[in-house]
């Protein structure tokens, strides 16, 4: 248990421990960022430490929004809060788990626990799609499974859930013994084990041992028999109460699997009985998630024939938040898959961070399935009302009979059914230039009205991954000297991914700088309601004007640029001076001030003080990704360096100085100054193979149009040139080098995936279209083809094509849809 200080009246005392029954914790809402606030006067507001972010920073921000209470790790002014509550302890994340623990004992409902390295969340929301029928469920929205995520979810609890469903999740030894504390779960399901985590832990045994550390008060542990290091650890440990499924006879439950052209038929054998049940999947994570939910359902009473019933319900679930273009300049933000509390929450929240602007908040909201009386939608309706929702279109007979609860929203309308609405806004146009948040349960077929209001595009798609993104955000955070700052290049529209999304998720993450090529890229962020300091690497003289009026900073890198730009100034007569960048060439040769310009450059900056503030100076490495080399990027830092301090001297004031690009940022950590660039390091492309966290961010899809069974001679394509050598089954993929798909990567240059397999493409490839070979893949038209999905197939394509990564990702066509998701 921490030390606690309890401060009242500016007094701190010491305590041996936190009361949880004290008024301060009763009926209150727990925040941890600043920019979730809805209900100041109910928050207790927890300032965690990180190293690139500290909650302490946000006290006062809170404490003028109304927030009162709050629990902190350090010392502040506490003068300046006459009317707040602080309770001190030395650390904010166990007071959280403790008073999780404490709020968990209020309750006696069952609780299943999810563990495991892969299908945690899918498994987890199958079982809430499964038995919300037959419970009143709780459950860890999105994949909240961490040491804080866990806690966090467990305080949702209350008198009305008769069954909760949690994941958990660990990273390294010691961590689940906390997590286990709090849910005390009567079942326990190991879904599998894999690499992720390993590094967190002396051995594979050792993290299977950990993970079990969670069960070990368990009425029954559910787990797969054929994973042999977790069944061997198991037995090992002498653990009763375990229920194992498996293809072997050996298995408490042994199943078979039968597969179908779509589907799967599991032969289950159980109670000396034999019962069947057909799945719409046949891939093999699916497959074994299905099993642990039949498992799950027996122990808790369902019987096989409703089994059997339930289970062919079931479908993907798109275990993400997506961002897609909408008809009429709207923006779709479609996370319909489910529909809960803790959930909407969540999407709202993604909603606000979004910050589209000059844009209608909508929300299209059906009956939550957990809310049944009128005090449960009032709830929802004070959510609603506090994300300042401008217009809600309400789905279900719940929302129905309490519309009157929302007359604070500015537009309402309301529906029995999905039908209803589609039927009415198919005939006359509901939205234009609106910011729609779909939020449905699944048997409200939310994806109807999904399609409905995306904008009707071609089969290839761009997906980014924003929660990849923001690992790889902080990964290299992490390999960060303390006190770096960071600029994150958005430029060439954030290496073709779209900058206006990804500059709102790094604004949002609090980075320091964007770095933009030219003017016109900064203007569009800042429309789109970017305010965070946006460094312009290339600027004309031309475009000065809006540069300062939109508050762009220009990097200075040659006299006349330089000249041109005081000028300007001069007459503009602005009333203090403006931020500049001066660029350095210390021996790339690209832009910048050379060594022997530099008395000049001095001159000028020192005479021209009231009109310029040098904010920053910088410098590119050219070799910083060829580690033979190094001896050239010593050299050019050295440059640099003397040059920066040049600089310095001469104005009597410290700029921000960066020089490492993403390749530098690992293998030169000695020339990190006081800034960092990370361009293409965030997509996940890691220079140096060092930074192994780095998750790839980038997906690049499209589909089949059509199957020919095509005879040998036939002829593919224009001219007729490819000719074939014998009978082949042709697809033809709506991907062409309109798209960004390369000429070069025809007659079998390149690989595209389909089910998993690789497909040589075959013939030339067209502007719209490409050919590939699928004779030994079965596959159908509306299949889904991978053109990359990883860093190593993106690799592979630059290699084809006999360039670099930048090169292809920047390559892919504004007509290729983007589609922005999380999770």
């Amino acid at each position: 248990m921490n030390a606690v200080y309890i401060m009242q009246d500016k007094n701190i005392h010491l305590a041996k421990s936190i009361d949880f029954n004290d008024p301060f914790w009763q009926h209150k809402i727990i925040l941890i960022d600043s920019r979730n606030l809805l209900f100041p006067d109910k928050s207790i507001f927890i300032a965690f430490e990180g190293r690139f972010s500290d909650g302490h920073q946000f006290i006062d921000h809170l404490y003028h929004q109304g927030v009162r209470h709050f629990i902190i790790s350090k010392s502040i002014a506490y003068d300046d809060y006459p009317k707040a509550h602080f309770i001190r302890v030395k650390n904010a994340v166990t007071i959280l788990q403790d008073f999780a623990r404490h709020h968990r004992q209020q309750f006696n409902l069952p609780i299943i626990a999810i563990t495991g390295s892969n299908g945690k969340t899918i498994l987890k929301e199958w079982l809430y799609l499964l038995l919300q029928q037959d419970f009143s469920l709780i459950k860890s929205p999105k994949s909240y499974n961490s040491q804080i995520g866990v806690p966090l979810s467990v305080l949702n609890i209350n008198a009305k859930h008769n069954l909760g469903i949690f994941e958990t999740g660990i990273s390294q030894a010691g961590e689940m013994e906390n997590l286990a504390a709090i849910l005390r779960p009567d079942i326990g399901i190991f879904t599998n084990i894999g690499k992720a985590h390993d590094s967190g832990f002396a051995s594979r045994n050792a993290k299977i041992k950990e993970k079990l550390r969670l069960f070990k008060h368990c009425k029954i542990i559910i787990y797969r028999i054929d994973h042999q290091q977790i069944h061997e650890e198991i037995r090992r440990q002498k653990l009763k109460n375990c229920y194992a499924w498996g293809t072997s006879l050996q298995a408490d439950m042994p199943v078979y699997f039968k597969s179908k052209k779509k589907s799967t038929i599991l032969f289950v054998h159980y109670r000396n009985k034999q019962f069947k049940v057909k799945i719409p999947f046949k891939n093999e994570a699916a497959i074994e998630n299905c099993a642990h939910a039949i498992c799950t359902l027996l122990f808790l009473g369902i019987k096989p024939k409703r089994i059997e019933q339930y289970l062919p319900l079931l479908r993907d679930v798109p275990m993400r938040l997506e961002l897609k273009e909408g008809i009429n300049d709207c923006k779709i933000i479609d996370d319909s898959y489910n529909n809960d509390l803790q959930g909407l929450q969540i999407a709202l929240d993604y909603l606000e961070q979004k910050q589209i602007q000059n844009t209608e908040k909508a929300l299209i909201l059906s009956d939550v399935p957990e809310a049944k009386t009128e005090t449960d939608y009032r709830a929802i309706a004070t959510i609603l009302k506090e994300h300042q929702i401008q217009r809600l279109v309400g789905i279900g007979p719940y929302l129905k009979r309490y519309q009157g609860l929302f007359s604070t929203i500015d537009q309402t309308s309301f529906y029995d059914s999905t039908a209803e609405f589609l039927l009415e806004i198919g005939q006359k146009e509901q939205f234009r230039r609106a910011a729609i948040l779909l939020k449905g349960a699944r048997i409200f077929r939310f994806e109807k009205i999904a399609q409905h209001l995306k904008k009707r595009i071609h089969a290839s798609v761009l997906e980014i991954n924003l929660e990849a993104l923001q690992n790889n955000l902080e990964v290299c955070k992490n390999s960060l000297l303390a006190g770096t700052k960071i600029m994150v290049m958005v430029k060439a529209a954030a290496y073709g991914s779209g900058s206006t999304e990804v500059a709102q998720l790094l604004q949002y993450k609090h980075v320091d700088y964007l770095g933009v090529a030219y003017v016109d890229e900064g203007v569009r962020l800042r429309q789109q309601g970017i305010h965070l300091p946006i460094m312009v690497m290339n600027t004309g003289h031309h475009e000065f004007d809006i540069l300062v009026q939109e508050k762009l900073e220009p990097a200075i890198f040659s006299l006349e640029l330089l000249l041109k730009f005081i000028d300007f100034l001069d007459h503009k007569m602005l009333p203090k001076p403006y931020p500049i960048h001066i660029e350095i060439d210390s021996g790339m040769h690209r832009l910048g001030f050379e060594p022997s310009s530099k008395e000049k450059l001095l001159e000028l900056l020192k005479k021209h003080q009231k009109q310029l503030l040098v904010k920053g100076i910088f410098s590119h490495l050219a070799v910083a990704d060829k580690a033979k080399l190094v001896s050239f990027s010593h050299q050019q830092a050295n440059v640099f360096d003397n040059f920066a301090r040049a600089i310095e001297k001469t104005l009597k004031y410290t700029c921000i100085k960066h020089l490492l690009n993403s390749a530098g940022i690992q293998h030169l950590k000695e020339y990190q100054y006081d800034m960092v660039r990370l361009g293409i390091g965030i997509y996940g492309f890691d220079m140096h193979h060092q930074l192994h966290k780095l998750e790839n961010v980038l997906h690049f899809k499209s589909s089949i149009s059509q199957i020919k069974a095509l005879k040998k001679g036939a002829s593919l394509g224009y001219g007729g040139q490819t000719v074939l050598q014998e009978d082949k089954r042709i697809a033809v993929v709506a991907l062409g080098y309109a798209d960004g798909f390369l000429r070069i990567y025809g007659n079998g240059n390149s690989k595209l995936y389909v089910a998993n397999q690789a497909a040589n493409t075959i013939g030339q490839v067209c502007m719209d279209m490409c050919f590939i070979d699928v004779t030994e893949i079965e596959a159908e038209v509306g299949d889904e083809v991978i053109i990359f999905d990883s860093i190593k197939k993106i690799n592979a394509l630059a290699k084809a094509a006999h360039t670099i990564p930048y090169e292809i990702l920047t390559n892919i066509s504004e007509r290729v849809p983007r589609i922005f998701y999380e999770g």
